[in-house]
């Protein structure tokens, strides 16, 4: 059973290297109104570790996203996930291109969610990932994943995907800074939006997060 649920929400993409400030922002979601998650990706991993997972998981009390666009053999990919889950991931972000195997390895470790990429927001996609979305996001309903990443920036292929995405939530990164749209993901059928800059670099960056909530809400 998924720890997150279909549920419109946003996501808080920790895209940081200064680890002060991301706890101090985690600290101040804690307890904002609203459906907030937190995704910590690789820049603010590498400046201590995952025990910074550890610590935004204490001090935020959200539900909380490894983003490590994970890429290897099953072997791996089993041990960078299992990592992640002592650490206190409630999701890893894997890649689902890498294949099925990875992907069964992961979700049968039952210890978090798994998100597979399908697509993603930059235009390089197009070259290779992109053509592949339907049949990756097929991959990865098989497999059982709980999730799948499809990018905000192209709202068209969030509709066309989400269509055999049963049982799935979908994250859409994108939002403002890339271009998307508050709403343009939900409105296609994303369950969250994910959202950085906008948020972390908000002069208020609570109240920020909960406006961007009340939108997505009104979609």
């Amino acid at each position: 059973m998924s720890i997150i649920k279909k549920n419109r929400g946003i996501i808080l993409a920790l895209d940081v290297e200064d680890v002060s400030f991301a706890v101090r922002l985690a600290s101040e979601l804690r307890g904002a109104k609203g459906n907030f998650l937190i995704k910590i990706g690789r820049p603010l991993e590498m400046q201590i570790g995952r025990k910074v997972i550890s610590i935004i998981k204490e001090v935020s009390n959200l539900p909380v996203i490894y983003d490590g666009k994970i890429a290897d053999i099953p072997f791996i990919s089993r041990k960078i996930s299992e990592n992640a889950y002592k650490s206190g991931a409630d999701a890893v972000i894997v890649h689902a291109f890498i294949g099925k195997d990875v992907l069964r390895e992961i979700v049968n470790l039952k210890m978090g969610d798994v998100i597979a990429v399908v697509d993603m927001t930059h235009s390089g996609s197009a070259e290779f990932i992109q053509p592949m979305a339907r049949k990756l996001a097929e991959a990865a309903v098989e497999v059982g994943v709980d999730g799948v990443v499809l990018p905000a920036t192209k709202p068209e292929i969030v509709k066309e995907t989400s269509q055999i995405l049963e049982g799935c939530y979908i994250i859409s990164p994108g939002i403002i800074a890339q271009g998307a749209k508050v709403g343009d993901a939900i409105a296609n059928g994303a369950d969250y939006e994910v959202v950085g800059r906008a948020i972390y670099n908000a002069e208020n960056p609570r109240k920020a997060a909960e406006e961007l909530y009340k939108r997505i809400l009104e979609v």
